[in-house]
Order: C-alpha cells, then sequence, then structure tokens
C-alpha cells in the first residue's frame, strides 16, 4: 500500500480515538467554543484615494475593512482595531456671489464731490449713521458710469465712521433702465481693501518688465510676488490672520482694466488668499473599528488638530504671569509691565523675544547664560515656551481637553533661529493630566 495512504489513515483513527477520549472523559466538550479574538493597533496599509488621504469616513472604513479583512482571514465578532489614517477635514470656503463688473475705492476727491459742509461726506472723507449712504452712492453710480450697460454689477469701498472707528465697507449696486439700485451680493470684506497708486508701481521697480514701468501688471509679472512684498513693506506690524484686497490696474488686450487679489498674513509675511476655496487640514488620525462577525464597521474617527495662534491678550497673559510668579528683576525696566525676561514675551511688539545677545546681556538675572553657545540658548528659550504653552495658555483656552487630539500652537518670534512665526504641537494626557509636547518648534 502507498506509504502516504498508510500515514492518512493513522491519523484519521488517532482522531477518533482523541474524539472518543475527550467525549467520555470532558463532560459537555462538543458544547465548547474556541474563540478567536483579533486586536490590531497600526498604520493603515490599504489603498487610499488618488489624493493621498481619506476626506469622509463611508470610504474610509470601505478601505479598512479590506486591509483587515486581508490580514485576518478569520476573526470572530467583538474583534478590535485601531488604524492610523491620513484624513483631510474640510472647511467649506464662503460661497461666492457674483463676481462686479467694476470695483472702485471711493478717493478724497469722491467724497468732497458729495459735498463738503458739515453732515456730508466730504467734511471727513467717511460716511456715518447720519447720512443716507445708498442715496449718496446711488447717485455717485449714476454719474461716474452714467454710459455703462444695463446690468452693469458695480462693487464700491467706501470709509464708514462708527464708535470712534473707521472701517471699510463694500457696497453692491446694479444698473437697470431706470439707473443704478442697490444689489445684496454675498461678498468676504477683508480687514483692509487698498488701491494702488503710482508711488505703490514706483516702489516695486521702475525698469522694463515691473509694475512701475507703466504703473499696471500685465500677463509677464508675477502679481502674488510683488503684492507679497509690498504688503510686508507696507504693514510691517500687521497680526496673524488680517486680510487685506488690493485693487491694481492690469493691461491685457490693449487696455488696463481694475482687478482685484486678497492677501493673507501669517503674523510675518503675506500670501494669496481665497476666502471662497474649500481648505482641507490633513492630520493623522485613529480609526476605532469593530468586526460584527461579517465585516469591520466604522464606530468613531478620533484625533485631527485644534489650532491656536497666540493673540495680543496671549502675550500680555505670558508678561503678568511671570511678574506674579519669578523674580522681579525678569521684569523689564524700559518697557514696564510690557515686557519680560523669562519667556521674552512682549505685550507690545506683541512678540517673543529669542534674540540670544538680548538675552545674555539682559535677560539674565540668575547668570545662568554666560558660557552658553547660541544653540544651547535656543534649547533654553524653547523650553520656556514650551512650559508657557503646556502650563499657562493652553489650561486657559481649552475649557474641556480632548485626548485624543492634537492641539497646534502658532507664536511670533524675533531674533533666535530667525523673524517669523513658529508651532508647537501638544496632546493631552489623561494619566498626568497635562499637556505634552509632540513635534516642534518647526517654522510655520
Amino acid at each position: 500500500m502507498n506509504k502516504s495512504k498508510i500515514f492518512s489513515l493513522l491519523i484519521a483513527v488517532l482522531l477518533l480515538a482523541g474524539c472518543d477520549y475527550n467525549d467520555k472523559y470532558f463532560d459537555g466538550y462538543d458544547d465548547a467554543v474556541v474563540s478567536d479574538i483579533a486586536k490590531y493597533e497600526g498604520e493603515f496599509t490599504g489603498k487610499y484615494p488618488t489624493i493621498g488621504y481619506f476626506t469622509d469616513n463611508a470610504a474610509a472604513e470601505t478601505a479598512i475593512n479590506t486591509m483587515l479583512k486581508g490580514i485576518y482571514k478569520y476573526c470572530d465578532k467583538g474583534s478590535t482595531a485601531k488604524v492610523s489614517v491620513l484624513f483631510g477635514d474640510i472647511t467649506e470656503g464662503m460661497e461666492q456671489g457674483e463676481t462686479p463688473d467694476v470695483s472702485y475705492v471711493l478717493a478724497s476727491a469722491d467724497y468732497d464731490a458729495m459735498g463738503t459742509d458739515k453732515g456730508f461726506p466730504g467734511k471727513y472723507d467717511n460716511f456715518d449713521a447720519t447720512m443716507n449712504v445708498d442715496s449718496f452712492l446711488v447717485a455717485f453710480c449714476n454719474t461716474k458710469y452714467a454710459t455703462n450697460d444695463a446690468g452693469t454689477l458695480v462693487r464700491l469701498v467706501y470709509a464708514y465712521y462708527a464708535s470712534s472707528v473707521t472701517a471699510t465697507k463694500v457696497k453692491f449696486f446694479e444698473k437697470g433702465t431706470d439707473g443704478f439700485a442697490v444689489k445684496t451680493v454675498s461678498a468676504y470684506v477683508p480687514t483692509t481693501i487698498y488701491s494702488l497708486v503710482k508711488a505703490d508701481y514706483d516702489s516695486m521697480g521702475t525698469e522694463s518688465g515691473t509694475p512701475g514701468k507703466y504703473d499696471n501688471f500685465d500677463a509677464n509679472m508675477n502679481i502674488d510676488f510683488y503684492l507679497a512684498k509690498f504688503l510686508a513693506a507696507k504693514y510691517p506690524y500687521a497680526k496673524a490672520d488680517a486680510t487685506c484686497e488690493v485693487l491694481y490696474a492690469y493691461y491685457a488686450s490693449s487696455k488696463a482694466t481694475t482687478q482685484s487679489r486678497i492677501y493673507k498674513c501669517d503674523g510675518a509675511s503675506w500670501s494669496f488668499y481665497n476666502p471662497y476655496a474649500d481648505v482641507t487640514d490633513v492630520t493623522t488620525k485613529i480609526a476605532e473599528m469593530t468586526f460584527d462577525g461579517s465585516n469591520w464597521k466604522l464606530q468613531r474617527m478620533i484625533g485631527g488638530s485644534v489650532k491656536y495662534t497666540l493673540a495680543e491678550a496671549d502675550y500680555a497673559t505670558l508678561v503678568a504671569w511671570v511678574k506674579a510668579n519669578k523674580n522681579a528683576l525678569y521684569m523689564s525696566n524700559q518697557n514696564i509691565g510690557q515686557e519680560e525676561y523669562y519667556f521674552g514675551a512682549s505685550a507690545k511688539y506683541f512678540n517673543i523675544n529669542n534674540k540670544y545677545s538680548t538675552w545674555k546681556t539682559y535677560y539674565d538675572p540668575e547668570k545662568l547664560y554666560t558660557d552658553k553657545t547660541d544653540a544651547q540658548m535656543q534649547t533654553i528659550m524653547d523650553a520656556r515656551m514650551e512650559e508657557a504653552i503646556r502650563d499657562i495658555l493652553l489650561p486657559k483656552w481649552v475649557e474641556t481637553p480632548d485626548p485624543g487630539l492634537s492641539y497646534v500652537v502658532a507664536y511670533k518670534v524675533y531674533g533666535g533661529r530667525g523673524d517669523g512665526m513658529y508651532v508647537m504641537s501638544f496632546m493631552y494626557n489623561t494619566t498626568t493630566s497635562k499637556y505634552e509636547l509632540i513635534s516642534g518648534p518647526v517654522a510655520q
């Protein structure tokens, strides 16, 4: 007989004998249930969408289900998994209204033409609550755009005085068969609106190929490059998240038209900003899955991030904390009550001073820095800022900490490794009831 057949017979006999033995000596053996509960913790190794991350839970659940079924050919109901995935949270941009045919910023001469006596716009080159703004601006449009076709949509930018502050406001007007009338249009209004004048173009260069040559831009010029540099020079102390719409002349097809772009400041530099575009913030999240006996189901997606940028009041908070908790010598004797020497926070300039020579010369009341290298000084500065965010600012900002979130904090630095915005990221440890640094500082 074939040896393999003999071996198979012996195995079968042993199995039968084993079953008889178990049935005889182990009561209820046939009823015993052997469970195979899987517990997976790791990264997603399946296939991402073309964009490289997920943007909705359903797609993530389907892909993770496929991955886990490939890993576990068999497992029982109640199996669990925690899978790290890249996930993009989408913040939808504003709904964009109609695009105006004409955008115009009222100049001093325009206000003066409406009357310079008390109670008229030309008195102070602005409007206020005592004036009928719509009436004045309708009359302005009917004069300035008298020859425009019916249906022309005009966007006017004007100054409005209220509560001791002059603010920039915008209104739309559409031309009908009987002239212009106010038109309600959904539109984003930036912090500042600025219309370039000849001197502004000239400041960007007057040689051939630069804006000052003909006081306009054209298709051969990098508009964002020029305007970002211009805004940085014009508004050197702009705060993070400040926005500015710039109206400029653009030459094409043998004529110049007025166009505009919006820019946003990060506290150090300006860049093009589209308030109508969706913004996707991609972070690593944990997909918690359970197996229902047939498929892996997504229970919840935890993680993501919350972002904070130090505001003016936050720098003042650090100054006040040092005054109350540290040696009095850590307080500035020049900008009294506005600057401190422990974190380097300034409630006057709204930044963190990391200038090495300043720390060694003026910020060293306990004589700790004399022999330190610049790299060692930066390590001390970073540790101090970690302390400030971890122990003072985050507890102030966050009422109920979420251990599943990353808290991303941006602050403005002067000197040290370089001027600009820097970021540290923290997570909350429920065991210690404290925030812990997980990354940074890195330049924003």
